[in-house]
């Protein structure tokens, strides 16, 4: 009785392989993209001033306060407001320099102020700059159904190379895309937002 039933259970198991093997034999998977196109909502810069870089460059900077209080008027004449930085004195401390310093950063919804600031050129004074770029539902939804229309485009390809038509779709994967992102500038890369589809073929 129980060699019938372990010849059961492996003619069994032979027939969901076979099965699998049939359904994946007749099934494509492909992906799909569409390009991200971002709106910046948001600037950020981040400002360091360090005198490790000015006793021997600027001697008319003798002290921090010294160096906060030229940078200030360099912001004022070029239209920023020194109010509107706010100091970070722990993340200079994370950076290990020997000499004072300190970290400001300002965040502004304005493209504009971000340029006058990117103009002040100070020895002792670095800036990093950053931005939010953002996508909403309505650009989520079009990016789907880009992506989808390109899978389709995709394994139409693939069934025509191999003479097979193309069926309904299986299952779809997507990779979410983040609403909102921070990147530098110099991160020019171009963001797609991608799905996996399979699909059935006949």
């Amino acid at each position: 009785m129980k060699k019938i039933y372990l010849i059961l259970l492996l003619l069994s198991s032979f027939w969901v392989q076979a099965q699998n093997k049939e359904v994946q034999s007749n099934t494509v998977s492909v992906s799909g993209k569409s390009l991200v196109e971002r709106k910046t909502t948001l600037y950020k810069a981040k400002i360091s001033l360090n005198m490790e870089q000015l006793y021997y460059s600027d001697p008319t900077c003798k002290s921090l306060e010294d160096l906060k209080d030229k940078y200030f008027k360099e912001l004022e004449t070029y239209g920023v407001d020194p109010n509107e930085l706010v100091e970070k004195k722990m993340e200079f401390i994370a950076y290990g320099y020997q000499r004072e310093g300190t970290v400001f950063e300002l965040e502004t919804t304005s493209e504009e102020k971000i340029k006058k600031l990117a103009q002040i050129k100070m020895t002792g004074v670095t800036v990093q700059y950053q931005f939010k770029s953002v996508i909403d539902a309505e650009q989520r939804e079009k990016l789907l159904k880009e992506a989808l229309v390109n899978s389709k485009e995709n394994a139409l390809r693939i069934c025509k190379a191999i003479n097979k038509k193309l069926g309904d779709i299986i299952s779809v994967t997507d990779t979410s895309t983040q609403n909102a992102i921070w990147n530098s500038y110099h991160n020019g890369y171009e963001e797609y937002a991608t799905i996996y589809v399979t699909y059935a073929m006949k």
